[in-house]
C-alpha cells in the first residue's frame, strides 16, 4: 500500500529539537506516512537520536547541500513514495491530530474542487522573547501569484503538503540558488502559485513554529538581502502579470523597507535609523509606501493575535 504523506525534515546541527520533531510526527493519530530525514553531515548527535527512534518508518540519509537547504529539500521529495509531500523543519513540531485531520479533506475532495498544497495555522513560539502568537495563513485569492510577489509570503513550510503529482507534472522543486538561502521557501510557493497550483488554507492551529537564535530565519540582515534578489529575480524573470517592471521594483523598495523599519526597531532598537527609512519612502513614493504600510497592517491584524 502506497503511502500518503512523505514527511521530508532537513537538518543540520539541531539535535537538541530533532527528537521532539521526529517524534511529534511519529506520535500521528493515522499510520500512513514515511519520515525522511535529509542530514547535511551534522556533527552532533543527530545520527544517534535518529538510529534510537528504531522505527521503520524513518529513512534516514546523509546529503552535503553546502549551506543551501533547498538541496536537502528535493532529495527529500526524491526518495519520497508518497502522494503528498509534507515540509517540517527539525526545529518546528507537530500536534497529533495534524495528518489526520489534512487526510480527511483530502479524501472528501472531488474532482471539481480539488487542491494541490495545503496549509494549516500554527503557534508561533519564541525562544528569546518568551512570545507566542497564533499565524492564520493565506487567504487563497484569485492572480494568487500576483499577491504572493507583491504582499509577501502568507505560507509556512512547516505547515504545508503539496501534492506530488503536481510538482512533477510542472518540474518544480525548491530553488538551489545560494542567493535565495532563507526564501527558497517563498520562492517555492511563489512558482507552485505561477503554475496555477489551487492553496487551501485550513484555519485550525496544528503545530509550532521555533524562533531561536540558530534559525536560520534568524539572521535577518541576511535574510533580507536574499529576499530582495529573490523577488527581483521574479520581477524581472517570472511574472508576467505587468510590464510595467519599475512600479513593481518600487513595490519591491517599500516591501524590503518596511521589513527594514520593524528589524531596525524590534533587533536593533534604532528609532533613527527606522524613521529615516520611514520618511524617505513617505517622500519618495508615498502612496505605494501608504497602501502597502495599510495592508501590511490589516493582515497582522487580521491572520495573527498575541496571546
Amino acid at each position: 500500500m502506497s503511502k500518503l504523506f512523505s514527511v521530508v525534515i532537513p537538518t543540520y546541527n539541531q539535535a537538541r529539537f530533532l527528537t521532539k520533531s521526529v517524534t511529534s510526527v511519529l506520535s500521528q493519530s493515522i499510520n500512513n506516512y514515511e519520515i525522511i530525514i535529509i542530514d547535511n553531515f551534522s556533527n552532533d548527535e543527530t545520527e544517534k537520536i535518529v538510529k534510537e527512534f528504531k522505527s521503520d518508518k524513518i529513512i534516514y540519509r546523509k546529503k552535503n547541500n553546502n549551506g543551501v537547504i533547498g538541496v536537502s529539500r528535493n532529495e527529500g521529495v526524491r526518495l519520497s513514495s508518497g502522494s503528498w509531500i509534507a515540509f517540517l523543519d527539525s526545529d518546528d513540531y507537530w500536534y497529533n491530530d495534524r495528518l489526520k485531520l489534512i487526510s480527511e479533506f483530502i479524501y472528501r475532495q472531488n474532482e471539481k474542487d480539488s487542491y494541490d498544497v495545503i496549509t494549516t495555522d500554527e503557534k508561533w513560539i519564541s525562544n528569546e522573547n518568551k512570545k507566542n502568537r497564533i499565524y492564520k495563513y493565506g487567504p487563497f485569492t484569485k492572480n494568487f501569484y500576483k499577491k504572493l510577489l507583491i504582499e509577501g509570503n502568507c505560507i509556512s513550510n512547516s505547515a504545508t503538503v503539496v501534492k506530488k503529482d503536481f510538482l512533477i507534472k510542472n518540474n518544480l522543486q525548491f530553488s538551489e540558488n545560494k542567493d535565495f538561502v532563507t526564501v527558497e521557501d517563498y520562492d517555492f510557493y511563489l512558482c507552485l502559485a505561477l503554475k496555477g497550483a489551487k492553496f487551501k488554507f485550513i484555519h485550525k492551529v496544528l503545530g509550532e513554529h521555533l524562533f531561536h537564535k540558530d534559525s536560520a530565519s534568524s539572521f535577518i540582515d541576511k535574510h533580507l538581502i536574499a529576499l530582495e534578489k529573490m523577488i527581483m529575480f521574479h520581477i524581472s524573470e517570472k511574472q508576467n502579470f505587468s510590464k510595467n517592471k519599475k512600479k513593481l521594483i518600487k513595490n519591491l523598495k517599500c516591501y524590503i523597507d518596511l521589513k527594514k523599519i520593524v528589524f531596525q526597531i524590534k533587533e536593533k532598537k534604532n528609532y533613527g535609523a527606522a524613521a529615516l527609512i520611514f520618511i524617505r519612502n513617505f517622500v519618495y513614493r508615498p502612496i505605494i509606501f501608504l497602501n502597502l504600510l495599510l495592508k501590511q497592517i490589516v493582515n497582522r491584524i487580521s491572520n495573527s493575535y498575541f496571546h
